[in-house]
């Protein structure tokens, strides 16, 4: 049964509609929530009591107020406002070029590394006046590089990133299952690893391409340098979804309804027609060009548990 007609069902109004009425009475309910999701964040950020965004704006200024004393007199900040400027009035053109612009194409990657090159004369000179006015702003940096690289260091190049620990108690968890499942779990594991170096090859790829301006080579994922959107996208449309009608099956986030549904502002309606084409070829592209994410249904079964708890007790510890 779809939210709609539980709502109804649990209600003295009668769950009974038409297909429109449902479609109809879904959208209002979206909307609605919507208002309520952007009602709930105004009243944390601005109307909470403590007030915590005011305290945490206090608590940055206060920990980086050296930091900034010492860039103020190292910098000259009249050319860095005023180059700072004519970079954000360039990224606002940019962002804005889809919706005024008559071929209809949105901003790319691609646009956006022109942009930053196009204004990287601006961060070098300030880059050059910190380094050569703000000696101590320079080695708090370089200090705060060696302490970040070194967290990363290992002995083993191949357990790098690794909590042995983690990794330790997942192993006997796993040798506790029956063969069958091991089988299973193993296949699973073996699939999703070659997933992840698809994207990760992909995503090496296609950053080359980007900084060698290749972009005309259109062979590696859509989603850009990085493989965490990805797979952000693919936990998104995976996810389930009422139905779109009042008895039946439930739906993905991937389902074509659910993305038309999800593209409508809180006033219900559709974005421009110019838009529309571009995402629309943007959505072909991707599905075209990503590889799809394994199932791993069988070992979020058997190790999800056991995985929660270790967790659990990691942070308690």
């Amino acid at each position: 049964m779809s939210i709609v007609f539980t709502i109804l069902s649990l209600s003295s109004t009668s769950p009974e509609m038409s297909e429109q009425q449902h479609a109809k009475a879904l959208e209002y309910l979206s909307i609605q929530l919507s208002i309520r999701d952007r009602r709930e964040i105004i009243k944390v950020l601005c109307h909470h009591n403590p007030d915590h965004m005011t305290e945490g704006i206090r608590t940055m200024v206060s920990a980086y107020e050296p930091m900034i004393r010492q860039v103020h007199k190292a910098v000259d900040l009249s050319g860095t406002v005023g180059d700072f400027q004519a970079f954000m009035d360039d990224m606002i053109k940019l962002s804005k070029q889809d919706s005024k612009g008559t071929d209809h194409k949105a901003a790319t990657v691609e646009d956006f590394v022109a942009l930053i090159h196009n204004h990287q004369n601006a961060s070098h000179k300030f880059l050059h006046q910190v380094s050569k006015n703000g000696k101590e702003v320079t080695q708090w940096f370089k200090d705060y590089c060696l302490a970040a690289a070194s967290q990363f260091r290992t002995p083993d190049p191949a357990s790098a990133g690794l909590d042995k620990a983690l990794t330790t108690s997942l192993s006997s968890a796993f040798s506790a299952l029956q063969q069958p499942q091991q089988t299973a779990i193993r296949t699973e594991l073996d699939a999703y690893a070659t997933y992840l170096t698809e994207l990760k090859t992909g995503s090496r790829a296609r950053i080359s391409a980007v900084i060698r301006n290749e972009s005309a080579h259109k062979s590696t994922t859509a989603y850009g340098p990085g493989s965490y959107l990805a797979k952000w996208q693919d936990l998104l449309d995976s996810t389930v979804i009422t139905p779109d009608k009042p008895q039946g099956p439930t739906r993905k986030g991937g389902s074509r309804s659910v993305k038309a549904a999800s593209s409508r502002d809180v006033d219900g309606k559709i974005p421009a027609e110019g838009g529309g084409r571009d995402e629309a070829e943007a959505e072909r592209i991707v599905e075209r060009e990503t590889p799809r994410a394994p199932e791993t249904g069988e070992t979020v079964k058997a190790l999800g548990g056991r995985f929660r708890e270790l967790l659990v007790e990691r942070g308690s510890s």
